[in-house]
């Protein structure tokens, strides 16, 4: 692999873990060099495979699915944040706070 033996193997195996939380899914991950394996919803690695090591491996993952307040809304809360910051801004700017006489920015 691209990465050969680095810890971006591990990072990538993290960001699945992390994925699997943040959406409530089980993963089954396949990885030609890197590491494979089973994530439940929670996070917990059911199994996982060495880095470079051929395995054949089978195993349950929970199917049902759970939808997360993101799943569901996509990027609301974060154009919401965009949104608030632009107005934050722009109130600033109309207003001009006064600065004291002598004082620098």
């Amino acid at each position: 692999a691209w990465f050969g033996k680095s810890a971006a193997a591990f990072q990538h195996f993290g960001m699945v873990v992390l994925r699997a939380v943040e959406n409530r899914v089980a993963f089954a991950r396949s990885a030609n060099t890197g590491i494979s394996g089973f994530i439940d919803p929670q996070g917990r690695i059911l199994h996982a495979t060495p880095l470079f090591t051929e395995a054949v491996v089978t195993g349950r993952i929970p199917v049902g699915r759970v939808r997360t307040f993101y799943s569901q809304q996509g990027d609301v809360f974060a154009y919401g944040c965009v949104i608030i910051t632009a107005l934050l801004l722009f109130a600033g700017y109309v207003t001009r706070w006064p600065v004291a006489r002598g004082t620098r920015l």
